[in-house]
């Protein structure tokens, strides 16, 4: 309520429409419903305008919050996408800083974690890569806002889950007291997440020389890096390019665990056998022409294919952008190519230089039924789609991203 009232206030000084609040309801609460609507009503009192999004599909035995924060994104980023909204705005304060910062200390978080939340971020779900995440409250207290909210005369409601023992944040919040006598306030944390966070800023501009100099991209959807070039760089900035290597073949929207890229780098640096492994969705292969390849494991592909309509564009496999066009006049399914595409495309289609089958399998390709239609990487496409009606890009390297170019049909 405070980051939208707050929002509300910044719009209407500058002469702008106000902002749209959405209210997630997770369905975890019987009240949770009760309570959007009561945002809702509070919003449009105030002269905002108010959405309620629900999580409909079923909920997991474990792990809740997680998955509730990954569904709630997915709803948000959904409806955002549709309305042609590029900026998210979160309410995060100093104290969720503070928290974050704690949480992953006692996880054994390196820098990149315990930077903590940036003010501007890409959004947290790669498929909504047009998006961008805004915390404009992260430099204020929790007691500020509610203060805010008082001043205002603007009433409020706490999620009880916030009370809720069982979750780690909430344990943390009791130590807060102990932890503050011990001079660890959240402000002093907040302030050790952001001085973190421009060495984190800084160590990236040098994975950035690195990946500009050493990696190459291919439109098809894998990348080969110099082994030497990994092996010569400091571990820090190996290590941290290795993560967005496969981040970006691998489509996922979090890197792999330290220990798994450690591992990964040890047996880069000391020419281990075997030549391949896997790591993130990604097959990781060391050439004899002393490059890694590293691209996508056909096992780990996107299973959850979708249809796209005339006129769409959407995200598959979290590598690819696939388009296409308005004057289409039908509904197509976005599946993998995979053996049977290879077989119907024939053998007079274009292939990749590197592994060319095995990687011509992972690309998108539209499907009816069980008959291909297009494969644009392999320059194939069936009577009834004529050229530029069907687009791919593969997402790259772009840090969230894509920038590079894709092939049309």
């Amino acid at each position: 309520m405070a980051a939208l009232l707050l929002t509300l206030g910044w719009c209407e000084a500058r002469g702008l429409a106000p902002p749209v609040a959405v209210t997630v309801d997770h369905g975890l609460r019987k009240e949770a419903a009760a309570e959007a609507t009561q945002v809702g009503a509070w919003a449009r009192g105030i002269g905002a305008r108010h959405a309620i999004l629900e999580w409909q599909t079923a909920k997991p035995a474990s792990n809740i919050q997680a998955a509730a924060r990954e569904a709630r994104y997915m709803l948000i980023g959904e409806w955002a996408r549709a309305n042609g909204i590029k900026t998210v705005i979160t309410g995060h304060n100093l104290d969720d800083q503070a928290e974050t910062f704690v949480m992953r200390l006692a996880r054994g978080s390196g820098v990149d974690g315990l930077s903590g939340m940036a003010a501007l971020s890409p959004f947290p779900l790669r498929a909504f890569d047009e998006l961008s995440l805004l915390r404009p409250l992260l430099g204020f207290s929790h007691r500020r806002l509610i203060a805010t909210l008082q001043a205002a005369k603007q009433v409020w409601i706490e999620d009880p889950s916030n009370d809720a023992t069982r979750f780690q944040r909430t344990q943390l919040r009791t130590a807060r007291a102990a932890l503050e006598a011990a001079g660890l306030t959240p402000e002093r944390l907040a302030n050790t997440a952001a001085h973190l966070r421009r060495a984190r800023q800084a160590i990236e501009q040098y994975v950035d020389t690195l990946l500009a100099t050493s990696a190459r991209p291919s439109p098809w959807g894998y990348v080969l890096v110099g082994l030497g070039d990994l092996r010569a760089a400091p571990a820090e900035i190996g290590l941290r390019a290795l993560a967005r290597l496969i981040a970006a073949v691998g489509g996922g929207n979090y890197p792999p665990r330290f220990e798994a890229l450690e591992a990964v780098l040890a047996w880069i640096i000391v020419d281990e056998e075997p030549t391949g492994r896997t790591l993130g969705g990604c097959r990781l292969v060391r050439r004899s022409d002393n490059t890694l390849l590293i691209a996508r494991e056909e096992s780990a592909v996107a299973k959850d294919d979708f249809r796209l309509a005339p006129g769409e564009s959407k995200i598959w496999d979290g590598r690819f952008r696939v388009d296409l066009s308005a004057g289409v006049g039908a509904t197509f399914d976005v599946r993998p190519l995979g053996t049977k595409g290879l077989v119907q495309a024939g053998r007079t289609v274009d292939l990749p230089s590197v592994e060319p089958r095995l990687i011509a399998k992972t690309t998108p390709a539209l499907w009816t039924g069980g008959r291909l239609i297009a494969a644009p990487l392999l320059r194939y496409a069936t009577d009834e789609m004529a050229p530029a009606q069907f687009s791919v890009a593969f997402l790259g390297l772009a840090k969230g991203k894509g920038t590079a170019k894709g092939n049309s049909l």
